[in-house]
């Protein structure tokens, strides 16, 4: 869980810049979130993830590392890491599945709520995984994500020569920057344990990428 962040940034990228957040995405990324909703409200309500998308595209959910099942009984609690993915193959997925028929099969790991989850501001991290980085993480980029100073500065060295390409511009607390100009003050601008809600536009406006999903294996 992270206090309210020391700075506000906005990165103004074309959309094959998405890569280069992949391995952060995967990592998982801190949101700010009303918590004490159900997992549902909380993709759907507010990240703005539609229902029939999360119903049947996030076909494997993991919250605080037990599978869920069930979307609108499930609570997430301030500080709670939920892992989303589609289909994955073999079965391991089958087993994993939301709602599969070999779920009985994962026993006491399967997620269960607790009695009640106090509601209000927070944050919960979330982990993208497969498609849903290319297809989700946009979306969770533009509604920003709260990143400490070392791990911006490592998202933007190491997708440099994305960010040179498709970088349109840097705003550091409503002072813009060119994406070069931007990496080389870095260093002199924000410390690696400054906090930062970083925000992503999108020269075309975010939306679900839906690609088609690899073969899910045995069922």
């Amino acid at each position: 869980m992270r206090a309210a962040a020391d700075l506000q940034i906005q990165l103004t990228l074309d959309s094959g810049v998405i890569t280069a957040f992949y391995p952060l995405l995967q990592q998982g990324i801190c949101m700010p979130a009303i918590i004490g909703c159900s997992v549902m409200k909380l993709l759907n309500d507010q990240f703005g993830i539609a229902e029939t998308y999360v119903q049947d595209r996030i076909t494997t959910l993991f919250l605080d590392g037990k599978p869920v099942d069930d979307l609108t009984s499930s609570l997430v609690d301030n500080g709670s890491v939920l892992a989303l993915s589609a289909a994955m193959p073999g079965l391991v997925g089958s087993t994993m599945r939301r709602g599969g028929h070999l779920a009985a099969m994962r026993g006491e790991i399967t997620y269960r709520s607790p009695p009640a989850v106090k509601v209000g501001a927070g944050t919960v991290t979330i982990k993208l995984f497969n498609m849903l980085m290319k297809e989700v993480g946009p979306l969770l980029l533009e509604r920003g994500t709260v990143l400490e100073g070392s791990e911006l500065m490592t998202l933007l060295t190491e997708g440099a020569s994305l960010f040179m390409e498709g970088c349109d511009s840097i705003t550091l607390n409503d002072l813009s920057y060119h994406c070069a100009e931007f990496i080389e003050k870095f260093p002199t601008m924000v410390t690696p344990h400054q906090t930062a809600l970083v925000k992503v536009i999108w020269n075309v406006p975010a939306q679900l990428r839906i690609e088609d999903p690899p073969g899910e294996g045995a069922s």
